[in-house]
């Protein structure tokens, strides 16, 4: 396999997952907005807007624990596919300031993330999660944890990996 990747990785990998927090928040704001419509509504019966309500009250628990599920498994997979890149490991070297910089975006990320979840509009919406803004507001910590298996991935091979 010659698959030449591993730094773009990392930065798919630190992009998707605060874009999938960005639309949690979001869809959370809109699925309320449209339960609020479908209560005040007099031309839906009480039996959709017990649907409708149940259904809103289950998105943060399904997002939530969705979005743990999808940050380990792009986690997992970023770094299966980092496995099979040959490198060698005197580019590691080469990678330290790349990674570096993953973390630095990391934290400009972390620092939207914020921003975003303290806008007077967002703020009550993005409250009602838990999983999310804990992992956005420790993403530097994440993402070193993230760069660090990426690492041990991309150049921990020993020769019997290598000539595969």
């Amino acid at each position: 396999m010659n698959k030449k990747a591993g730094v773009p990785d990392g930065i798919f990998y630190l992009i998707a997952i605060f874009a999938v927090a960005i639309i949690s928040v979001v869809g959370f704001m809109v699925m309320t907005n449209i339960n609020d419509h479908f209560q005040s509504s007099s031309a839906i019966t009480d039996r959709g807007k017990a649907m409708m309500g149940d259904l809103t009250g289950k998105y943060v628990g399904i997002i939530d624990t969705g979005f743990l599920m999808i940050f380990i498994g792009v986690l997992l997979g970023t770094v299966v596919g980092v496995w099979f890149i040959r490198t060698h490991p005197a580019l590691f070297w080469i990678m330290i300031p790349i990674f570096a910089f993953i973390i630095f975006l990391a934290a400009i990320y972390a620092n939207v993330f914020y921003n975003f979840t303290q806008n007077a509009n967002i703020i009550g919406a993005a409250s009602q999660f838990t999983i999310i803004p804990f992992i956005l507001q420790n993403y530097v910590f994440v993402i070193t944890g993230a760069v660090i298996l990426i690492a041990i991935a991309l150049f921990a091979k020993g020769k019997a990996q290598q000539n595969i």
